[in-house]
């Protein structure tokens, strides 16, 4: 019981800390996001990042931050800031991009930007500065596929891209083996989904991978923690 207690204190700051950036990104910097320019296809049928920010879409982010801490607080300590940045801002990106396909670019660099100092702050606190090598390989590993794969047409969004560069640097901060663990883990994820998808909605649909994408890492991190 005590060390559950104990468990439970050392959890809280990290979870207080998630849930007040899940607020700021989808309550705060959301609305104010720029919308896309009127020459990008599709653009005049999207819905505004304003008409996107409904309680129902900041609660849903709240209670994903909320299921993802347990797997947070298995994560390594200097690699811990960058786990809760991905529970944050990353699962606000992904849930935008599951209720409407679009995702902003804006909130999008700035949560690259909070990965990287997520991962910088470990290594500084915790003294461990041997994941910023393998984080700064990923991002630009996965990045490059997926930029491949958008370039040639792969039926991916330039926001996927992105999303696969926080991925990278996300996995690769642990190792190649976690981070190939997750794109494998995110793959499945994004195919089943575009089955369903296609059979729901008809083929010919644009379906969000971001989600997909998102969720990699989170089932590598449970894989792992169960082996």
């Amino acid at each position: 019981m005590d060390q559950l207690t104990s468990a439970a204190w050392a959890a809280l700051p990290w979870l207080i800390a998630g849930l007040g950036l899940v607020v700021v990104h989808a309550a705060v910097l959301l609305p104010r996001q720029p919308e896309p320019a009127p020459d990008v296809p599709d653009a005049d049928t999207k819905p505004s990042y304003a008409q996107l920010t409904t309680w129902r879409l900041i609660a849903a982010c709240l209670v994903i931050c909320l299921a993802c801490q347990p797997l947070l607080m298995t994560a390594p300590g200097a690699q811990r800031p960058a786990w809760l940045v991905w529970s944050s801002g990353f699962a606000v990106l992904a849930t935008v991009d599951a209720v409407s396909t679009w995702i902003p670019r804006g909130l999008t660099r700035l949560c690259l930007i909070e990965l990287a100092v997520g991962l910088g702050l470990g290594a500084l606190v915790w003294g461990d500065a041997s994941a910023l090598l393998g984080a700064a390989l990923g991002a630009c590993a996965l990045g490059a596929m997926f930029w491949a794969l958008w370039r040639f047409g792969a039926g991916i969004g330039f926001a996927d891209v992105r999303m696969a560069v926080g991925v990278g640097a996300l996995t690769g901060s642990v190792s190649w083996d976690f981070l190939i663990m997750a794109v494998f883990a995110a793959a499945i994820i994004g195919a089943l989904w575009g089955v369903i998808h296609r059979l729901v909605a008809g083929p010919g649909r644009v379906f969000a991978y971001a989600p997909a994408l998102w969720a990699g890492p989170w089932v590598a991190q449970l894989a792992q923690h169960l082996a």
